[in-house]
């Protein structure tokens, strides 16, 4: 994944969840403050993104990721890449 598919991914869910404050988790956050060219090839090999948000309790929003722009998605099957919703608590020990 590069940097415009994230943008792609995160405008989607955006219009999906109505939710503009979405939390990218793990590899693919280093796209939103760096061009892809400026890093390493491995950096884009990911076809996923992990996405949370800080006001979501029940996780509802984070299954919304999975159903819309999840894998085996309609959106994953058109654009090959997609979203995994998770908790924000996901990385907390």
């Amino acid at each position: 994944m590069n940097r415009d598919q994230l943008g792609h991914l995160l405008r989607a869910i955006a219009d999906v969840t109505g939710e503009t404050d979405i939390l990218v988790i793990g590899s693919q956050a280093i796209l939103g403050s760096h061009d892809e060219f400026e890093l390493p090839p491995e950096t884009t090999l990911s076809m996923e993104a992990d996405l949370g948000f800080f006001d979501d309790p029940d996780e509802e929003k984070s299954d919304q990721i999975d159903g819309v722009v999840g894998e085996m998605s309609r959106f994953h099957e058109s654009f090959g890449f997609y979203g995994h919703g998770v908790s924000v608590t996901t990385n907390r020990s």
